[in-house]
């Protein structure tokens, strides 16, 4: 099942995915079944696509909110209902913010005040390209109770910015049993559907779900990119969530033998080292701007540069359980430069990066000791004035956060 929450500015490019998954469909096994939900600039339609050609099954009139979580429920159970199956996949496609609730760390600057939580989204319910006041998107606790109501899903792959983050995995921990998706911005032609469509048929979930990941980085058009911009590609992983309850026990273990302020201010910046990196990689900054402030933190960087070595090695035995699969991918840089990526709050530049840029913003070496390929919200005393509302607060809504510890540390 592939649900477009595209009634926004990428209705374009939805479109054109569209039309890639009906010309994917042609290598598409004969046991798998295809149905997208496709809500863009006009009433929603359900359709079945296979071989190459696709059948509209229903229409939604009047229009309705794709962001609203019993609309939402109600798609999937038709979908559902129209082709019942023994094993379930989810592809969700649009915008995304990943575990940040609030106006101030909204990226896209539409107005929520309809719907504060901006997760993933958004429908500007309005069938208008124009942004409107009514833009809704659906958080990550209302997005898991409605998953909780469903067959639980071979994969979930989130086809949208900065999902992979480990407090939207624990709330999904009980829908799906894996997770595709990227830790920072991704562009907005997104996977390249015309082959990876066929590997939704791969019956083994967790080689469908590596499979699907090294199609998306080794899309051709980003092969374009890469040449012309001189980037590298996006930061993606696969994660196993079986395992999860093990890595909140070792990473509340681990948090609890940090010492420091009270409340606990994990270390984030240091000298540079010998890649040039001053800072643990991060993937977003509030406000989604250059001169905000960091929020989404590589979690794997940051638990390397607050452990003992002995300590470390324990989270992260726990770590590599859960966090699968995760392809390095390279230099990434916050230059604020690259305009058509999200450059004011996340660029990808290679090696080629204006010396400039190198002077005046941090920057990060993907090795495979730092890059873990998910990020995770870890409170900050600058939250407390540059989000809104307060993130240091807002973060209790997820359960990872309520579970891991950060009261006991002074949050």
């Amino acid at each position: 099942m592939v649900y477009f929450n595209a009634e926004n500015n990428l209705y374009s490019a939805a479109t054109t995915d569209l039309n890639e998954l009906v010309t994917g469909s042609d290598k598409l096994a004969s046991d798998c079944n295809l149905l997208v939900y496709f809500d863009v600039m006009s009433n929603p339609v359900i359709y079945k696509i296979a071989k190459g050609k696709k059948e509209v099954l229903k229409t939604f009139d009047p229009d309705i909110d794709s962001s609203d979580p019993d609309n939402m429920l109600s798609v999937f159970q038709t979908m559902i209902a129209l082709s019942p199956s023994d094993e379930y996949a989810t592809v969700f496609w649009g915008h995304g913010d990943g575990p940040i609730i609030a106006n101030g760390t909204n990226s896209l600057d539409l107005d929520i005040a309809d719907n504060e939580a901006n997760s993933y989204g958004a429908d500007y319910n309005s069938n208008n390209e124009n942004k409107s006041s009514n833009a809704t998107w659906i958080d990550i606790p209302q997005l898991a109770s409605v998953m909780k109501q469903l067959p639980k899903q071979e994969f979930i792959f989130f086809d949208a910015c900065c999902m992979q983050s480990v407090e939207v995995a624990y709330e999904l921990r009980n829908c799906t049993k894996y997770l595709i998706g990227a830790t920072c911005e991704t562009p907005s032609f997104g996977a390249p559907y015309s082959t990876t469509t066929r590997l939704f048929g791969i019956s083994d979930a967790e080689t469908a779900a590596k499979a699907i990941l090294d199609d998306y980085q080794n899309n051709s058009t980003w092969k374009i990119w890469q040449e012309d911009y001189k980037i590298n590609n996006v930061c993606m992983s696969v994660i196993k969530t079986e395992n999860i309850e093990e890595l909140l026990t070792a990473t509340s273990n681990a948090l609890q033998t940090i010492s420091g302020t009270t409340p606990l201010e994990l270390t984030t910046t240091f000298n540079s080292d010998e890649h040039d990196a001053t800072s643990c990689i991060y993937y977003f900054k509030t406000n989604g701007y250059r001169y905000g402030y960091p929020i989404l933190y590589d979690m794997n960087d940051v638990m390397l540069h607050n452990l003992t070595a002995e300590n470390y090695s324990v989270w992260r035995n726990a770590f590599d359980k859960v966090v699968i699969y995760h392809p390095n991918t390279g230099d990434i840089r916050d230059t604020g430069n690259c305009d058509w990526f999200g450059g004011d709050s996340y660029s990808t530049f290679g090696k080629n990066l204006p010396t400039m840029s190198i002077k005046n913003f941090r920057s990060f070496y993907l090795s495979d000791e730092t890059y873990g390929g998910v990020s995770f919200f870890m409170p900050r005393s600058e939250y407390a004035s540059q989000t809104y509302p307060n993130m240091n607060t807002r973060m209790y809504d997820y359960e990872w956060c309520q579970k891991v510890g950060w009261k006991d540390l002074g949050w």
